[in-house]
């Protein structure tokens, strides 16, 4: 049996992998999980947990596939594919590897908010505060407790040595027009880091959640691809 596990990232939820994840379903007869990290059910709830829980929680996830399944792959995006680059650090077991919008640096808050050239062309058309990016970021900026952020930016710290020693095929995606984080910076520091063979696919039309952009049937197409790729035992729809 193949299975796949799919992690979201910092204050998001299932959501940001769900089509995704949806879609291996459809196509393959895989195990796909798309769990909640602790305190990310609600973002007060992420007051009193650390990366240290969001380690755990996912490593005992990913143990118990590795002793039910013949094929792991994982699945990361944004602060998920830090938590993916650690594990597949950690457990080699693990056969491959899918980055997607990689937080690999710490997130600016102000920097996302105050993103100018998208605002002001939403606020010609709408009154700023109805403004569909302004209300998500603005949202994360002001629920999201202080002390979750230096979570956030711990797990940064920690993950970040752990690409240069993932030796199994990597696939990494990211849109170029990405203001969350910074996605050349990102790129660079992936292809320069993990030593093992890698594929790069850039999504030139696409923002950060990049599942859920224009451009995402052709990323699914991709991913699959990649994953079904010298795998000895498929069963596809």
């Amino acid at each position: 049996m193949v299975a796949c596990l799919c992690i979201h990232g910092f204050t998001g939820s299932p959501t940001e992998v769900k089509p995704l994840a949806d879609y291996l379903r459809e196509h393959t007869d895989w195990d796909v999980l798309a769990p909640t990290l602790p305190g990310h059910d609600h973002l007060r709830h992420l007051k009193n947990v650390t990366y240290k829980d969001w380690i755990v929680f996912v490593d005992s996830i990913l143990s118990q596939m590795l002793k039910e399944d013949e094929e792991v792959y994982i699945i990361g995006f944004s602060m998920g594919g830090l938590l993916a680059g650690w594990l597949a650090r950690h457990y080699p077991q693990v056969k491959k590897l899918v980055l997607l919008s990689t937080a690999v640096n710490a997130l600016e808050w102000p920097q996302i908010v105050g993103n100018s050239k998208q605002l002001l062309a939403e606020a010609k058309e709408v009154k700023l505060k109805n403004s569909p990016m302004f209300k998500r970021y603005q949202k994360k900026v002001t629920e999201t407790p202080p002390a979750s952020t230096l979570q956030f930016e711990k797990m940064v710290a920690l993950a970040r040595p752990a690409f240069e020693h993932i030796e199994i095929p990597t696939f990494i995606a990211q849109g170029s027009k990405d203001s969350v984080i910074p996605a050349e910076k990102s790129v660079q520091f992936l292809m320069d880091s993990i030593p093992g063979p890698k594929e790069l696919f850039m999504l030139e039309g696409s923002e950060h959640a990049i599942c859920h952009d224009k451009e995402a049937d052709q990323l699914f197409a991709a991913v699959l691809t990649f994953l079904q790729k010298d795998l000895a035992v498929l069963n596809v729809k």
